[in-house]
């Protein structure tokens, strides 16, 4: 019986050490950087994500074809999202990371209380709430990003709006 017991424990302990491990290993430079990148919008702080792009940075909104290049263009989308949506939020909800690229996954949540501007057209606010599943993917380099895509169901967005039809 003490040597199953035994068996059981060291397993338990071993099970826990790897735990702590994967749960207390530093954070890479690049998380942190596109943790910044994507956190900034729900502390509401475009200045602090504007910090750590480049100025060459080539970012896109692969759902609107839109070339989104430096800080600029991160503040201008910002501000046009905050405008639709108040009170929108952005959580992080994983990150992964091989060297200087990362995959950042979220979801953004809000009320379309303001009117959405778009590349094509501006949507009236419609009063509904939404709830979007992003996928980022980003290379940083030297503390900045250099490049990065987001992906996510624009379609989604506009049925949750009532914009258009299921």
């Amino acid at each position: 019986m003490r040597l199953l017991c035994d068996k059981y424990f060291s397993a338990s302990i071993a099970a826990l050490l790897s735990f702590l491990k994967l749960k207390f290993t530093p954070m890479t430079e690049t998380e942190r950087i596109v943790r910044i990148f994507h956190e900034s919008w729900d502390m509401r702080d475009p200045e602090r994500g504007a910090a750590v792009i480049a100025e060459d940075c080539q970012f896109e909104d692969v759902a609107r074809e839109e070339a989104q290049p430096g800080p600029e263009a991160y503040k201008r989308d910002y501000y046009r999202w905050r405008k639709a949506f108040p009170d929108g939020e952005c959580k992080v909800v994983n990150v992964i990371v091989q060297d200087d690229w990362a995959v950042v996954e979220f979801v953004n949540r809000g009320t379309h209380t303001g009117p959405l501007e778009t590349n094509q057209c501006t949507f009236a606010p419609t009063g509904r709430k939404v709830k979007v599943r992003y996928c980022s993917v980003m290379r940083v380099t030297d503390g900045k990003v250099v490049e990065g895509r987001d992906y996510y169901d624009s379609a989604g967005i506009l049925q949750q709006l009532g914009l258009i039809n299921d």
